[in-house]
């Protein structure tokens, strides 16, 4: 039997629901800056400020780990962004791709018992099943099928950061946090800058007529999102389970569906209402299942 759970200090759940909200936040301000500019320009010049920020925390990466090490960057930084930005930008719709985005948590399930050969209850497979069960119901209505390519690389860019968590734990408990997101924006600002100079176009024009609140929403995803909710995130789960957190998050998406309604005017159908019910279910399911496997073990 394990310790039973610690109660949330007042201030550690302040910080937990924050993250949420700015998460929920981000994803509507992301895709306005992402209609405003090309994709991987976007993103590359987020990372651009992270990495301007947090640079004096660079250090050496694990001793004979290098190649694992540079995967994990790989998935969590420029694939992952890299797809997700495209996604979004094909996208008209964000409640759809809202939902694609919460599937990194079940993909992570998966690679975990593929990769590190973690035992997974029956309970959390059929998380994993509901989650994924509920994203692809979504395609049943016709305004998310007209956008299935959207709606498939955002889900492509969750599996990739459900992999590049596992590789984070296949590298065991030594990364330094502010090391680690040093190193993500290292890779990933100049490979997204490359790659949007390379395969995008009119940089210069989309710059010249962006709203000053675009940048403004770029700066907000670096400093506020990446920095600031990943350090509050950093000490949250040094401190409390990752099955006692995860429930909570699932506001993120809540938050950003209000949002796309209010501010982007989007729409939000039965059949897509449905699929994320049955996919926030899903990623519930796992985090509460994942408890419940630890309290037995």
């Amino acid at each position: 039997m394990t310790t039973p759970s610690r109660a949330f200090a007042p201030l550690d759940f302040l910080q937990l629901i924050s993250i949420a909200l700015i998460w929920g936040v981000n994803n509507i301000l992301a895709k306005i800056a992402i209609d405003a500019l090309p994709p991987m320009m976007m993103a590359g010049l987020r990372f651009s400020i992270v990495l301007i920020l947090l640079a004096v925390w660079l250090k050496p990466p694990p001793k004979g780990q290098w190649r694992l090490f540079f995967a994990m960057l790989a998935f969590i930084g420029p694939l992952h962004f890299a797809i997700q930005s495209i996604g979004l930008k094909l996208a008209t719709e964000m409640p759809p791709m809202i939902v694609a985005m919460q599937l990194w948590a079940p993909a992570s399930v998966m690679f975990a018992a593929l990769l590190l050969g973690e035992r997974v209850s029956p309970l959390r497979w059929a998380g994993v099943l509901v989650a994924f069960v509920g994203a692809a119901s979504m395609t049943f209505d016709p305004m998310v099928f007209a956008q299935g390519w959207a709606l498939a690389l955002v889900a492509l860019a969750s599996a990739f950061y459900g992999l590049g968590t596992v590789l984070v734990r296949k590298l065991g408990g030594g990364l330094d946090p502010w090391a680690t997101q040093a190193w993500i924006a290292l890779v990933a600002a100049p490979t997204l800058l490359l790659g949007s100079a390379t395969f995008e176009r009119g940089h210069v024009e989309a710059a010249q007529v962006a709203h000053w609140s675009v940048w403004a929403f770029i700066a907000f995803g670096a400093i506020v999102s990446s920095i600031v909710a990943n350090a509050f995130m950093f000490k949250l789960v040094q401190k409390y389970e990752v099955s006692r957190t995860t429930p909570y998050l699932l506001l993120t998406p809540v938050i950003s569906f209000g949002l796309a309604v209010l501010i982007l005017h989007d729409t939000i159908t039965w059949r897509i209402l449905a699929g994320a019910t049955l996919t926030m279910s899903g990623v519930a399911l796992v985090a509460l299942a994942e408890r419940r496997f630890k309290a037995v073990a």
